[in-house]
Order: structure tokens, then C-alpha cells, then sequence
């Protein structure tokens, strides 16, 4: 009569114990994935940054054409 009630109670076990295994390495994989994405991101960043002063100083150097007239 108990039999199946100890099934249950042993699969909620080994269900709860595989969830705390799993998220264990899920986790900081994931959290080293979201640093790695953001790094990233920081990085896109800096290089358009130093991308638009290049073109102001490419812009800023060209001598302008004066309308003839």
C-alpha cells in the first residue's frame, strides 16, 4: 500500500538532487557565457568610439573646397 507513495517520494528526491546538480554547472557556465557576451559588447564599443574620432580627425584635417565664384 505504501509502495507507491515511497516511488513518488523517491523520484522527488532524485529529481530535487539532479536539479542541484545540474544548476551547479549550468550556472556559472552561464554566468561565464554572459561575461564573455559582455566583454564583448565593451569591446564593439570601444573600437566605434575610437572609429567615430578618426573620422572627426580624418574630417577635421581635410581642407574644405571653397565655392568658386
Amino acid at each position: 500500500m505504501l509502495r507507491p507513495l515511497l516511488i513518488v517520494g523517491a523520484v522527488g528526491v532524485g529529481g530535487y538532487v539532479i536539479w542541484q546538480l545540474v544548476w551547479s554547472f549550468v550556472l556559472p557556465m552561464l554566468a561565464g557565457l554572459l561575461g564573455l557576451l559582455w566583454m564583448a559588447v565593451k569591446i564593439g564599443l570601444l573600437v566605434l568610439a575610437a572609429y567615430f574620432v578618426y573620422r572627426m580627425f580624418v574630417k577635421a584635417a581635410t581642407p574644405k573646397k571653397e565655392a568658386e565664384g
